[in-house]
């Protein structure tokens, strides 16, 4: 009976979360009301309460969700690299592409305030953390292997996956803000493809 119970509400916990994602992402989350979730389930907003604390709790699951899938797609598209360098620029490749994939759901877990107060106060990050700790490792073995420029010391890994981070974080959050309008659209992928590809060849070393 408790293992059905527990399951009864592990499955009305994703049918909130499945809910709230596709409302956050298609109406925005500040005009997202609990009640609106509730009514898309076609529950009361009390049902939500004795899941959720607030709106916020809601978002912050929702953002979770993403990080699951985008941790997903960049641990995938690594299998087959010719190396670690190769390694480094699929990820960065598949994050950006995440991103064009999912905008309102990147905006949630990356740029809207939103989702920072979500978070809390605690300076803590888990969800970002786990993803920034899989680029550090890969560009550690990257430079351990004498594929990029560094010498593996925690200092050059921490500067240069933040380098790495930021780059692909920058050229998503333009293309999903619609900041690339100064690039005629027919060529803004393949201009992001020459400038990511231009960055991985300025960092790499001879050894290819």
């Amino acid at each position: 009976m408790g293992e059905r119970r527990e399951r009864e509400r592990h499955e009305m916990r994703e049918r909130i979360i499945e809910a709230a994602l596709g409302l956050f992402t298609t109406e925005g989350y500040d005009k997202t009301t609990l009640r609106r979730i509730a009514d898309d389930i076609e529950y009361t907003p009390g049902t939500i309460y004795a899941y959720f604390k607030d709106k916020d709790a809601i978002l912050y699951a929702v953002h979770e969700r993403g990080f699951v899938e985008l941790g997903r797609r960049m641990t995938a598209v690594v299998v087959g690299a010719a190396n670690p360098r190769d390694a480094l620029e699929r990820v960065g490749r598949e994050y950006i592409k995440f991103a064009l994939d999912n905008p309102q759901l990147y905006d949630l877990m990356f740029i809207s305030t939103s989702t920072t107060r979500a978070l809390g106060d605690d300076d803590e990050w888990p969800e970002g953390k786990r993803t920034y700790d899989l680029v550090k490792s890969m560009v550690r073995a990257a430079m351990a292997g004498g594929w990029i420029t560094g010498t593996a010391s925690d200092g050059d890994v921490e500067a240069m996956s933040f380098l790495l981070w930021s780059t692909v974080h920058g050229m998503a959050s333009l293309r999903i803000r619609e900041r690339c309008r100064v690039i005629p659209e027919c060529d803004r992928d393949r201009i992001q493809d020459d400038a990511l590809a231009l960055v991985m060849a300025r960092i790499s070393t001879a050894k290819r």
